[in-house]
């Protein structure tokens, strides 16, 4: 059997994940989105470093699990689509669905706020509580502003540059 979207190679696990061109620029484009930039494309390689990854709570992890585990599950999908049935999706439709699918799954999480979140929030489009993220930036403004004296005493920053220089 040859794999359905390349037509040239043996269908096989290590070929459809992510060998084959359609699942590789797909497997691509996810991997930046996942910050995963630095794992191969080849299947072996693939579970190998995602499996020797803690699995911690950090929203950078949880989505790297996700996206892998969303990779798989649709370009199966679509594999058996193409050989079982009589559609097939576009590699775009294909990426959008792994992603709206992602981005579903982590809105359905309870969330603590943080840099990387709000991160991860830019790049899969993902609602964050601005009351929330308004209150992190603010207490950040005001760590930066706040300098410790000798004593441990905290003293706020002046930004007005005339009072400072006198």
């Amino acid at each position: 059997m040859k794999c359905v979207f390349c037509k040239s190679e043996k269908d096989s696990h290590s070929h459809l994940f992510f060998s084959s061109p359609f699942s590789r620029r797909l497997w691509e484009r996810l991997k930046g989105m996942a910050m995963l930039n630095n794992i191969s494309n080849t299947w072996d390689e693939i579970i190998s470093s995602i499996s020797n990854r803690p699995a911690r709570n950090s929203i950078r992890s949880v989505i790297q699990r996700l996206v892998l585990g969303a990779s798989v599950y649709f370009v199966w999908q679509e594999r058996n689509l193409r050989s079982f049935g009589d559609s097939s999706r576009s590699e775009d439709e294909l990426f959008r669905t792994i992603v709206d699918t992602v981005r579903l799954r982590i809105m359905g999480l309870k969330i603590k706020v943080s840099k990387d979140v709000l991160h991860a929030a830019e790049v899969w489009n993902f609602p964050v509580e601005k009351r929330i993220k308004y209150k992190d930036i603010l207490d950040e403004i005001l760590r930066d502003d706040m300098d410790m004296d000798g004593e441990g005493q905290t003293r706020v920053k002046s930004h007005n540059s005339v009072s400072d220089g006198l």
